[in-house]
């Protein structure tokens, strides 16, 4: 039985803060676990935080977004290492990566992304990634056409409505500002529902996240819909899966132009963290999708 995601997560930070055990041990490549672990490893003098746990196929990698941490996919971790080899990523600049004084884009992280997997020997991903987590998974499959076995994009901003550009200006300018953390609760309170469970949660993570990762970070995310999501779109030949929340993101008339095989779905009663607020729908949804259309494929 899945535990409700406020506790599972509540109860994973403890864990990752206060851990029983000897905190973070040295991955070594490729080593096979049946157990959940928090690890590090150095890419370019950078240490990257992420878990791992599960055997064998398939193979899932699930990416946060934008002040996230891999307690954003706690929930998922749990079910999905059950079924095989799952690794729950903390992007450089997020949650126990390191934080350095640097630009941040969906194309670097796209990259680290890949470099970790290939440490651990995940070369065939389900890759599953919310808000910005989906933009690089969509950026993964256009750079590396092979690795991922199928995608699943929660609520990512992908061929923003026009809309979204005045909204996500002010956002920018906010978290520019001496007032960020009161900017990063209001983009977290925009984000959810008022019924939304995971809120608490959520806004704990972003003001975890420095400023200087928050606001460079932001400042990729427009560029890269303009100059590479279409690209990426049309470059995907695996099948896609977008789940939608409550609050439209994403131009998904134009993403089925470019992607054919891109399938749709819309959780019920969710903001737009809706693997933390919706577990209990998101997961039979990926099931049902790898079910259906990834393992079809292979």
């Amino acid at each position: 039985m899945i535990m409700p995601a406020i506790k599972l997560a509540a109860e994973y930070i403890r864990s990752a803060t206060n851990p029983p055990h000897p905190p973070h041990r040295r991955a070594t490549p490729g080593m096979s676990v049946n157990t959940e672990m928090t690890m590090k490893l150095a890419r370019d003098g950078i240490q990257l935080s992420f878990d791992v746990a599960g055997t064998g196929s398939p193979q899932f990698l699930f990416v946060h977004g934008l002040g996230g941490d891999r307690t954003h996919f706690a929930p998922q971790m749990e079910y999905f290492a059950r079924q095989g080899r799952a690794l729950n990523a903390e992007l450089r600049g997020h949650g126990e990566s390191d934080k350095p004084q640097q630009e941040y884009s969906i194309e670097g992280s796209a990259e680290d992304l890949v470099w970790l997997c290939a440490q651990q020997q995940i070369t065939k991903a389900v890759i599953v990634g919310q808000s910005m987590g989906g933009n690089i998974a969509l950026e993964i499959a256009a750079r590396y056409p092979d690795f991922p076995a199928g995608l699943v994009l929660l609520d990512s901003g992908v061929l923003f409505p026009a809309s979204a550009g005045t909204v996500f200006a002010g956002y920018l300018e906010g978290l520019r500002g001496p007032d960020f953390a009161d900017q990063a609760r209001k983009i977290v309170a925009d984000s959810c529902l008022p019924t939304d469970r995971c809120r608490a949660h959520v806004e704990q993570t972003f003001l975890a996240t420095p400023q200087h990762v928050l606001v460079s970070t932001f400042t990729s995310l427009f560029p890269w819909d303009v100059h590479r999501a279409r690209e990426c779109a049309q470059a995907s030949r695996v099948p896609v899966l977008y789940i939608e929340a409550a609050h439209r993101l994403a131009d998904l008339d134009r993403f089925a132009a470019l992607c054919p095989q891109l399938v749709t779905a819309k959780a019920v009663g969710s903001g737009h963290f809706l693997s933390l607020e919706v577990p209990e729908q998101i997961n039979p949804m990926i099931d049902r999708f790898i079910s259906l259309y990834v393992r079809r494929r292979g």
